[in-house]
């Protein structure tokens, strides 16, 4: 469609439309990369968070290391016996390592002989045997190592050789960050309750939360901190976790940060709607506003345009029903200058129009009055023909039986007195006048075969067996008088055929199959004939097929040559005058067959 096609109304609107549009999405655009802006600033923070809360923990484990390398270096040097001050310096040590630990107590704190022999210990492991097999293996004076692993989880261990003291004798302290080290600092942004963190190993198994519980099981967040778990750096993302609870936010902000003293990481994870609640908020109150502006500024422009191209519109409108015929109501002068003289134009055009459908009207009416009058003088013509048709054709076979019967009653009678008065003559004559005789008697052979061919004839033009055995026994006499001697095979087949049909109705079958058959032994060539006669369903059926040279049938339909071949023209015209139909279905080379159906209706009955 071009566009000159569309509605004034509606260009003006489309050309609204784009601008808007434009306008719109120039305005979204860049509102919507602030957001987004503000979006990325806001992961930032929480993967700065992330970072803040590993620094911590790391802090925490040096610190750790520190303080129980700066505790073996004090303890024996100040000359006191180093048991008694054992259990001074362990405790001491242990309520520093709280203080670093954000007032979380370490697992243990001991001082072990070189036998493995703890000479003090304190902490919540402290009876651990496990824990003291740990530890006594550590290797002094170095990094802090990861031991334990069972049912409580690992743990994070230190040692350090006692100064000027052999014997292999070490002080050693086991932590694990508390909760209170994991949280996220006051000065975060947003509700800190809203936020929790994980402490989890280099498989992601959480070994430690923000809530104080130690699951023990893989981090729900894998999915997306996978990479940067196997690689040990930063990352900051957001995704739904996998068993989310009922009422949970769907999607969540994870920041992920790797601790430095052990092979650990912290992963900060916050709702989505509460880390990015700006954000979002000013994302929908954009789009509401554009929505809206967008909206607002298309009904401005509907409204005036619609105030200047209504009187086109209306006029358009009845142009409209004008086209599709419509021509009742008059069209008002409507608008100013060029539209109001246009609007008077177009309702002088109307009345003109409206006149000329009126007359058209009635000269329609005058018309279809005349072809009612000649179809129905047609159809009178044609029952009158049809009727003039039967009385000829009953006539036909009246005078048929009329001539069949003069035959027998005088032709016939007078050739057989004639053969008998040349009998009594060729016996007379024997003796006396031999040559006379044989004469006689060959005229009396004559007179006889005479008979024999006037006896067809009546039985040609009506034969006797029809009236008095019916349909199925004439078809058959007709068959082994007229066929057997061309040298034609014939086979008759008969089913639920009722003996007793009216007249008109076993004439016309008769006559149609004797035409068939006639016209098989003049053109056909065929070397075997089958005729099927069947009644039943209130109606008789017959068919005639024979195995013939066949013919196209377009050769004598009706056509610019004259039309049927007269012989199918009577049969067709015999069967449809009782209200039947008659079929015929050949090929050249493929035989012919016949077949035709009479309705016994109670006209014919009764007929």
């Amino acid at each position: 469609m071009r566009l000159s096609d569309i509605g004034l109304q509606f260009r003006i609107m489309a050309y609204v439309f784009m601008g808007m549009t434009v306008l719109v999405s120039l305005f979204a655009f860049v509102a919507l990369q602030a957001v987004r802006d503000s979006s990325d600033e806001i992961l930032q923070e929480r993967l700065i968070l992330a970072r803040t809360v590993a620094s911590a923990v790391d802090r925490a484990v040096t610190t750790t290391a520190t303080l129980v390398a700066g505790v073996a270096e004090t303890i024996g040097r100040s000359g006191t016996d180093i048991l008694a001050e054992a259990e001074i310096s362990v405790k001491t040590l242990a309520l520093a390592l709280t203080d670093v630990n954000a007032g979380t107590p370490p697992e243990l704190v001991a001082l072990i002989d070189g036998g493995g022999r703890p000479i003090a210990r304190v902490g919540a492991a402290q009876d651990s045997a496990a824990l003291l097999a740990f530890v006594t293996t550590l290797r002094p004076d170095g990094a802090p190592v990861i031991v334990g692993g069972g049912a409580g989880g690992p743990l994070i261990a230190t040692a350090s050789s006692l100064a000027g003291q052999a014997g292999g004798m070490r002080l050693a302290a086991v932590i694990l960050p508390s909760p209170q080290l994991l949280r996220v600092s006051d000065a975060a942004s947003g509700d800190v309750s809203s936020y929790h963190t994980e402490l989890i190993d280099a498989a992601g198994t959480v070994l430690e939360t923000s809530d104080g519980d130690r699951p023990l099981i893989p981090t729900r967040h894998l999915e997306i901190i996978g990479d940067a778990l196997s690689l040990r750096i930063s990352g900051v993302g957001e995704h739904s976790p996998p068993d989310a609870d009922v009422g949970e936010s769907e999607r969540h902000v994870v920041a992920f940060a790797p601790l430095e003293a052990m092979p650990w990481s912290i992963v900060v994870e916050q709702p989505e709607d509460l880390a990015l609640a700006v954000p979002n908020d000013l994302r929908r109150r954009i789009l509401w506003l554009a929505s809206l502006g967008f909206l607002a500024g298309l009904g401005l422009a509907w409204i005036t345009s619609r105030q200047v191209v209504r009187p086109l519109t209306r006029l358009t409108e009845r142009a409209r029903r004008i086209a599709s015929g419509d021509l009742g109501g008059t069209i008002p002068p409507e608008g100013q200058d060029e539209i109001r003289r246009l609007s008077v134009s177009f309702e002088t055009m109307r009345s003109r129009m409206e006149t000329s459908q009126r007359e058209l009207e009635e000269w329609g009416q005058e018309l279809e009055d005349r072809v009612k009058e000649r179809t129905a003088e047609l159809a009178r013509r044609s029952s009158e023909r049809d009727l003039l048709l039967q009385k000829v054709m009953n006539a036909q076979e009246e005078e048929r039986r009329r001539i069949a019967r003069d035959l027998h009653d005088q032709v016939g009678q007078s050739l057989t007195a004639l053969t008998m008065s040349l009998g009594s003559a060729e016996a007379e004559l024997a003796d006396s006048d031999r040559a006379a005789s044989e004469r006689i008697g060959e005229l009396r052979q004559v007179a006889g075969d005479t008979i024999e061919e006037v006896r067809r004839m009546m039985a040609d033009l009506r034969p006797s067996i029809l009236d008095d055995m019916g349909l199925s026994a004439a078809v058959g006499w007709y068959l082994e008088n007229h066929l057997e001697r061309t040298g034609v095979e014939s086979s008759l087949e008969v089913a639920d055929l009722n003996q007793n049909l009216p007249d008109v109705v076993e004439i016309t079958a008769f006559r149609v199959v004797q035409e068939a058959l006639n016209n098989v032994v003049k053109h056909a060539r065929a070397g075997h004939i089958t005729v099927r006669l069947t009644g039943g369903d209130n109606r008789i059926t017959g068919e005639v097929i024979d195995d013939g040279a066949g013919f196209n049938l377009s050769d004598v339909e009706p056509g610019a040559d004259g039309g049927w071949a007269v012989g199918l023209l009577g049969m067709n015209e015999r069967v449809t005058l009782l209200g039947g139909s008659l079929k015929i279905d050949t090929a050249p080379g493929a035989g012919t067959s016949v077949r035709f159906v009479i309705p016994l209706s109670q006209e014919v009955v009764g007929g």
